[in-house]
């Protein structure tokens, strides 16, 4: 083989590289194997969530085996109902919070954070019962139901927020107080839960386009 090319050879080999890495192109026993990428991530995940990484990484945390082997496999209807109940696991361990701070803790709160926390146990009462309506609606393949349902839901998370806020930066209150800690304590709970509030929204709306009509 002749100078030139070899060099030709030697200047290809950087450039076979670079190829590999741009593609994600892992090299096993010298050959190039080709994987796609985000090759974990289910394809009905993708486009459940519009390949939005929050909303991929948000249906698959805290889940099973089982249930990770279950997205896997799952249609599109069912990762909308994956969707939904996981979201209402969510608002009902957000709502539980809220309800044994008032069962046992009563002795303890002032009567303004006592008002706050039962205007919030009241909006998170129907607001879960309507993520309910949403599931047995996405069951039915009532879709465009389900997401009325979870719209007016949405709405009821959000209406308890502006009573805690204002007892948490309310000048009246020390914020050293231990009354205000459970007031801070559940206004966390709750903006954890509003963070991701909007994810089984989004998957429903692509569920009802997809399906036909």
């Amino acid at each position: 083989m002749s100078r030139r090319s070899n060099n030709f050879l030697i200047n290809l080999i950087p450039l076979a590289f670079f190829f590999c890495l741009t593609l994600q192109l892992p090299i096993v026993k010298g050959r190039v194997q080709i994987q796609p990428i985000n090759n974990n991530v289910p394809p009905n995940v993708a486009k459940a969530c519009n390949n939005n990484n929050e909303c991929i990484s948000w249906l698959q945390a805290d889940r099973s085996k089982d249930d990770l082997d279950s997205l896997q496999k799952a249609d599109l209807k069912t990762i909308g109902f994956l969707a939904l109940k996981k979201i209402e696991q969510e608002a009902t361990n957000v709502s539980t919070v809220v309800r044994m701070k008032l069962l046992n803790d009563s002795d303890k709160l002032s009567p303004d954070t006592q008002q706050a926390l039962s205007d919030c146990n009241d909006h998170f009462i129907p607001a879960i019962e309507l993520i309910n309506d949403a599931v047995d609606a996405t069951v039915n393949s009532a879709f465009e139901d389900a997401i009325n349902y979870y719209t007016i839901a949405i709405t009821d998370f959000e209406v308890c927020y502006p009573r805690l806020k204002a007892m948490r930066t309310s000048n009246e209150v020390d914020v050293g107080d231990y009354v205000d800690h459970h007031i801070a304590e559940v206004a966390n709970a709750r903006n954890n839960l509003v963070k991701f509030i909007h994810i089984p929204l989004d998957v429903l709306k692509v569920v009802a386009a997809s399906s036909p009509h």
